[in-house]
């Protein structure tokens, strides 16, 4: 039974806690550091330099500690992924991240809750009111954190060489890779199974480790920063190995904050609480003691008053109000687009990315879809990349253009510009098993709704540029990384 109802709720929220896994009261999670203080996150460009000794503190002491310690750096980073063979007793434990549903924004605060207690604990008993900080590369600080790569030595714990060169030289993230207009503009959670037409991802009926497609805030900054991050052969890139590399966790605080920014109830932008699977789903994880504690959605949804954290850019009277109320809305159902609008001729077979750009051409499906394309206001309309198929980790991620004249140059800020192609965690790999039948899709009714008010575009065929956003130099001239097996405009 998915559905919760209002009266149901409200009963969960009365008093001190909400509704736990088998429908009892569950105990909200304290801070640890001994004070009942709520604690800050804050941006890592405004540490202090205590703050920055914690950090570091913290972080080298977890990586000295016996992998097998559930406390330690490589026993947490496992909990994200691994591809290590997984002992019975961490079954459980390990490789659970959850990707490309709406579990995803939910497992990752109660992992990242956690680890915070972990390291806070790791940095010593002088740093009781340090917090976990975030990493704000949307707001202009897109160049990795000082600390992340000076001294680029082992005596720095926070750098490591498992990155992109230009991310370790100090070059910014590109501007397309930070964007979060798309997913912020969202205002539905969640999505119909099969569809990431959503901010936080599709409906599933159970945890699924990866898979796709994702949700819009998954899908962009969350992916595509991995992949610049990572570039050929990172760690950030490879989901079973990224929770290594410790921006991981800057980042992910920093998805996590963009989340409670979204949540914004008198705009009808609320946490899916009418969802048992979301609510109850009971997730396993180790505390800073050593001992492995649960967390259900139902149990992270104040920040504030069940985690005992807030954000350093949200007033606390607003921190602490967020999230706990159910609108009482039906579950999703019905997918919006699944009608084929224009599709690639399948005379063409499966398309090839390599490290340069690919260009390929969308036909209408008929002259009412071809109208449907080209009249405003007729429905939303998807461009859909499915049958994704990698080997390995993909350290390549493509801006996707629309109808831009073969004389213009690639840019984010035009009115070609439709979003990004990145191909993190589409699905599980496996050993020399690679990943096959991803997908990815981008709205783009707006895109060609203002190329037609422009002119710059009047119907007809559409053309598709998949431009790599960054390309190292030792994989310029590289083959093939990745295939498409299908291209198609969807629509109602």
């Amino acid at each position: 039974m998915r559905n919760l109802t209002r009266r149901r709720f409200v009963q969960g929220v009365a008093g001190a806690g909400l509704l736990g896994a088998a429908g009892t009261r569950a105990a909200f999670a304290q801070p640890s550091n001994g004070t009942g203080t709520v604690l800050v996150r804050r941006e890592i460009n405004s540490l202090s330099d205590d703050d920055l000794s914690a950090l570091r503190a913290g972080v080298a002491a977890m990586m000295a500690r016996d992998p097998s310690d559930p406390t330690s750096w490589l026993f947490q980073a496992n909990i994200h992924g691994t591809h290590d063979d997984i002992p019975d007793a961490f079954a459980d434990v390990w490789a659970t991240c959850q990707h490309g549903s709406f579990l995803f924004l939910s497992w990752h605060r109660m992992y990242l809750y956690y680890f915070d207690r972990i390291l806070r604990a790791a940095a010593g008993p002088g740093h009781p009111d340090f917090a976990l900080p975030y990493w704000n590369y949307v707001d202009g600080q897109r160049s990795l954190p000082d600390a992340f790569r000076n001294p680029a030595t082992a005596d720095n714990p926070l750098y490591i060489s498992q990155r992109s060169a230009s991310r370790n030289a100090g070059v910014p993230l590109p501007a397309s890779a930070t964007d979060d207009t798309q997913a912020m503009g969202t205002s539905n959670f969640d999505s119909p199974e099969g569809s990431g037409q959503s901010f936080g991802g599709q409906v599933v009926d159970g945890p699924i480790h990866q898979t796709s497609p994702h949700g819009q805030l998954e899908s962009q900054p969350h992916d595509v920063v991995h992949v610049s991050i990572g570039g050929p052969g990172g760690w950030m890139t490879d989901p079973d190995m990224a929770a290594r590399d410790p921006i991981f966790w800057l980042h992910h605080c920093n998805i996590d904050r963009l989340w409670e920014h979204w949540i914004s109830p008198s705009d009808g932008r609320t946490n899916p609480t009418n969802d048992d699977t979301w609510m109850n789903t009971v997730f396993t994880f180790y505390d800073e003691n050593g001992n492995k504690v649960t967390l259900t959605g139902a149990a992270i949804l104040d920040t504030q008053n069940q985690l005992g954290y807030r954000y350093d850019d949200l007033p606390q009277a607003v921190a602490a109000a967020r999230g706990l109320e159910t609108t009482g809305r039906a579950p999703v159902s019905a997918q919006e687009t699944s009608r084929v609008l224009a599709s690639q001729p399948a005379t063409e077979g499966a398309i090839s990315l390599t490290p340069r750009e690919t260009t390929l051409r969308l036909q209408p499906a008929s002259s009412e879809a071809a109208e449907s394309i080209a009249k405003p206001g007729t429905g939303p309309v998807v461009l859909s990349f499915a049958d994704i198929s990698y080997r390995q980790a993909v350290g390549i991620y493509y801006e996707v253009y629309l109808n831009k004249p073969d004389s213009a140059r690639p840019d984010p800020s035009g009115p070609y510009y439709a979003g990004n192609l990145a191909m993190f965690a589409l699905g599980h790999a496996h050993g020399d098993q690679g990943v096959t039948g991803g997908q990815v899709a981008l709205d783009v009714t707006q895109v060609l709704a203002r190329q037609r008010e422009l002119g710059l575009w009047s119907g007809g065929a559409v053309k598709v540029d998949l431009h790599p956003a960054e390309v190292e130099p030792t994989e310029a001239q590289g083959g093939p990384v990745a295939s498409i097996g299908q291209v198609q405009l969807l629509g109602r």
